[in-house]
Order: structure tokens, then sequence, then C-alpha cells
């Protein structure tokens, strides 16, 4: 690491941008930060192999002691966890602490799963993580602080949802396409929402940054999920217009809440740009059903990346923009595979498909490249 780091200071002060006293002062800081870290690694490498031996040596005689032993022994494996999790300083480790929240989240379901086992109750799953989230959240939420935890429980309490709404709403289609869309379309801005909570912002920033992150992740998932219902020539239902309008109301909703109060407010500008452009492509299936178009679904792809590219280019990340210019590189050679699908079952087809593909990946950093100068010569 060391040797890496000499060599960048090397090239930064042949340009001038520190001196020589400069990189020695941060050399010696990162010397003494590392101090001591492979020891820590290692005994951190001799504990977990402890424990992996533990695991082992309870599997290969699983079937050999008796239930009730396994249930006081997972008991009391969870209250040894609880008593490093309370010993251990949150505000000095906070890592340390999470390491033993995320455990302790994991041993409860275990341990609701040995129960069942033990006594045969059959539980559903829907059930099981309901009772699981019941138990586990208020500690999470009480003792948890970064996005280690935040993000796990989070993801749980999404699927714990969907599980119920499939196992509930299963009968009533009105219902269940009114709480699927509401999901879908609205719970990007919500998480959004949740995390500009200032209460939230103050003491749980780990959960902020997940609530946030989910939140900005989810609509280019969801947009680009939408644009596959172009292949399945998607028809209306009964409850169509129902579904177009709590959709509408969404992108409503979404305009004027995120719209930025100043012009000058660019990163407001940029987010209330990107979710508008997001929900309106997974508006289009349902406005335009029963519009079977892989060509259209393509195109829709490449416009919608196009412009995350140059949003990336706007918000000067370079790397999403980079990212952005592959999409659409990778989405053009699969139309070109879906258009020429029947040459390309015969050997010659293959030949030339790989020799193409070869040729755009060998280019591909160049065609980035300059995809990236067209993009930033568009916003000026």
């Amino acid at each position: 690491m060391f040797g890496s780091l000499k060599g960048k200071f090397k090239r930064w002060q042949d340009a001038g941008l520190i001196s020589e006293e400069q990189s020695a002062s941060i050399l010696a800081f990162e010397k003494e930060r590392k101090g001591g870290k492979l020891i820590k690694d290692l005994t951190n490498v001799g504990i977990f192999a402890i424990l992996l031996g533990f695991a082992s040596i309870v599997a290969s005689n699983w079937t050999a002691i008796p239930d009730m032993m396994k249930l006081i022994g997972h008991f009391a494996l969870n209250l040894l966890v609880v008593a490093f999790m309370l010993r251990i300083d949150g505000v000095k480790h906070p890592v340390r602490r999470d390491a033993c929240v995320l455990l302790l989240f994991g041993l409860f379901l275990t341990f609701i799963a040995l129960i069942g086992q033990t006594y045969q109750l059959h539980g559903d799953l829907h059930t099981t993580l309901l009772l699981w989230l019941g138990i586990c959240t208020p500690f999470v939420w009480f003792y948890g602080r970064t996005y280690t935890v935040a993000m796990p429980w989070l993801v749980a309490v999404l699927i714990a949802i969907h599980l119920n709404m499939v196992e509930y709403l299963d009968e009533n289609d009105y219902v269940q396409i009114v709480a699927a869309t509401v999901m879908t379309f609205y719970l990007s801005p919500i998480l959004i929402l949740v995390s500009r909570l200032f209460w939230l912002a103050r003491h749980r920033p780990g959960f902020v940054q997940t609530f946030y992150r989910l939140g900005i992740y989810l609509p280019a998932i969801l947009a680009n999920l939408s644009l596959l219902l172009f292949y399945d020539n998607f028809s209306a239902h009964q409850y169509h217009t129902v579904q177009i309008g709590l959709m509408a109301a969404g992108l409503l909703g979404i305009f004027f809440m995120f719209r930025p109060i100043s012009r000058g407010d660019e990163t407001a500008t940029d987010l209330w740009y990107y979710l508008l452009a997001s929900h309106m492509m997974m508006m289009l299936p349902f406005v335009l059903p029963q519009l079977e178009s892989g060509v259209l679904s393509a195109v829709l792809f490449i416009v919608y990346w196009i412009f995350i590219a140059w949003l990336g280019a706007r918000m000067q990340a370079a790397t999403l923009t980079d990212w952005a210019i592959r999409l659409v590189v990778i989405r053009l050679f699969i139309v070109y595979l879906e258009v020429f699908g029947n040459m390309l079952q015969t050997g010659f087809g293959l030949v030339a498909s790989g020799i193409l593909l070869l040729i755009v990946l060998r280019y591909l950093n160049r065609i980035v490249a300059v995809g990236r100068k067209l993009v930033n010569y568009e916003i000026g």
C-alpha cells in the first residue's frame, strides 16, 4: 500500500500539487494509522476460525443433540451476544456494536426457526418474518447506528410486506393492484422523504443513508423492469384506469414535493429530473398497453441511460456517466442479436457476433470517453 502511495506522491510532487514535507507527513500519518492492523486482522481470523470450528462440531452432531439442549444452547448464545453488545461503547466503537446487533438480528431468526422445527409448528414464512421483525425492530432501531444494520433490516421489512400482501390480498384483485401500485410507484419518494427527517438525520445517520440509497436505486431498477413489459404484449385489465390514476397522482406529487426551491440548487434539480424521468418510464407500459415492441423497449432503454449519462455529467459523477454509456453500448449489441437472431443460428453468424463483441469490448473505453465528451459538450 505504502509503495503505491509513494508512487502517487512522487507524481503529485512532480506536478507541483504537494510539497515533499506534506508527502512525508501524510505517509507518517498513514503508517501510524495502519500500525498493528495485521495483528488485529489475524486476531479476527483466529476468532472466526474458533467460531466456525464450534459450528462445525455442532452441525456434525446435530441429530444426536436433544431438542431441549438445542434450544437452551441457542438461547444462551443469544444472551452471550446481548452481553457483548451491551458492553461495547456505541459511540467509540459503532462498527463493533452494529456487528453484534446484526449478529443478534440473524440469531433471532434462526432461534424462531429452531423452535418451529423442534415443536413441528409448520408456520408460514410471511408470519415468521412478521414475528421476527416484531421482536427485532425495537433493538435494531435502539442500538443500530450504521448502514450495515439498517440495510438488512429494511430489506427484511420490504420482503415481509410483499409476502403478506401476496398472502392476504390474493383474492381481491382491486386491493392487490392498488397496493402493488402504491408499493412500486410511491415507495422510492417515501424513502427519500423519510431520509430527510431531522430526528433521523441527527440520531440515526446510518438509517438515513439506507433509506436514501434505496430510494435512489429503486427508480432506475423499476423503470428498466417496466420496459420489459413491452416484450410481453402487456394488456389492460378492468382496474387499468385506477392504476393509471394512482401513477399520475404520484407523478404529480413528485413534481411538486421534489421541485427545487431555488434555481441554484443543482442537487435538488438533478434529483427532481431523475425521479420524474424514472417514474415516467415506469408509467409508459401502462399508458401504452397492448403494444408489443422489443424495438420500442430497446429505444426507451437507450434514451433513459443517455439521460442518466447526461445527469452524471451535470453532477460531475464520471463513474455514473461511464457506466451509463457502457450500458447503452451493451444494449445496442443486444439489439443486434435480437434483429439478426435467425442468422446467428448458423456458425457464420456466431463467429461474426463473437468478432463484433470483441471489437466492442476492445474499443469500449474509447467509446465511453467519446460519449462522456459529447455529454459534457451538450451541457455546456
